[in-house]
């Protein structure tokens, strides 16, 4: 799995919830829409969680790029986001976001959102 955010904090705690909930997922960060970009053209990941709210390019518009891209157009895309907007939600939906989440505030909101994306992501969901 990909994870591109920018703010260290919150990587901080997706990758502790990850490791706390037992994942085996290998995770790789990157910090911004270009890194994504030049990531995704030399590697294939089965997950991309990513971010709204970046400096640059916005997550929207790197959903955008991956969409119109044969190796990442079907790839599994969740957003995790700080924003609860309607107009953030749908926009991402409207651009192939898989899944749209709100950041949790707590360590714990984190682990839960770790331990149920395993569950459906992994477990569950039959990837192309």
């Amino acid at each position: 799995m990909i994870v591109v955010d920018d703010d260290p904090v919150d990587v901080r705690f997706v990758l502790r919830a990850f490791s706390d909930a037992g994942s085996t997922l290998d995770i790789t960060h990157v910090s911004d829409a270009k890194a994504a970009s030049d990531r995704l053209d030399a590697e294939v990941f089965d997950y991309i969680l990513l971010d709204i709210n970046m400096p640059g390019t916005s997550g929207v518009d790197l959903l955008k790029r991956l969409r119109s891209q044969p190796r990442t157009a079907v790839t599994p895309v969740i957003m995790l986001s700080s924003s609860s907007s309607m107009t953030d939600i749908n926009r991402a939906y409207e651009n192939g976001a898989n899944a749209y989440a709100v950041k949790p505030s707590t360590l714990r909101g984190y682990r839960e959102f770790a331990e149920g994306f395993t569950r459906f992501w992994v477990d569950v969901a039959v990837s192309p």
